[in-house]
């Protein structure tokens, strides 16, 4: 259900041509739904989510901006308000655990622990990893450079071996 609920407006973006604005850095992007605060948060959060390995981390690819638009272009105002009273709820949960005076594994250790905590707090960070995935694996970047990428597609071939593609995953 989630994933019908992130990924249908998702594509509804793409198929529209929608393109996040393209700047330099953070300082030039102006912000459509979280303050500045949260946004900076967000950056952490996704960072924390997939960070930088052979592949650019989240925030190299911009994940935060996309997520920041996304909210603040096409969700209704009630969406915007329950993502707003739940992402608050989730932030000062962070805050208690001293999420971002934490080094990256002790970050990554507070998350992981998530999974005990209240439920509403599971589900927020659940729908953040979500769009952090999904907005991360649908970027050009990653779609081109690090997963298959076949803008026209060909053949349809049900079962091949990984091995037969490059031992990488089909971009979206």
């Amino acid at each position: 259900a989630t994933g019908a609920a992130v990924s249908a407006p998702l594509a509804s973006v793409l198929l529209s041509g929608c393109k996040p604005d393209t700047v330099a850095n953070d300082l030039d992007y102006k912000l459509k739904f979280f303050d500045e605060e949260q946004f900076a948060l967000v950056r952490q959060l996704v960072d924390v989510i997939l960070p930088k390995t052979d592949s650019p981390s989240a925030s190299d690819v911009k994940v935060h901006q996309v997520m920041d638009q996304f909210l603040g272009e096409v969700y209704t105002k009630e969406e915007q308000a329950n993502y707003q009273k739940e992402f608050a709820a989730f932030k000062k949960y962070l805050e208690e655990q001293s999420f971002l005076k934490k080094n990256a594994n002790e970050q990554l250790s507070s998350l992981t622990q998530i999974d005990g905590s209240n439920e509403a707090i599971q589900q927020t960070f659940l729908n953040l990893k979500q769009q952090t995935i999904a907005y991360y694996l649908t970027t050009e970047e990653i779609g081109k450079n690090y997963l298959n990428y076949l803008p026209i597609p060909g053949e349809y071939k049900g079962c091949i071996s990984l091995e037969e593609v490059g031992g990488k995953a089909w971009a979206l």
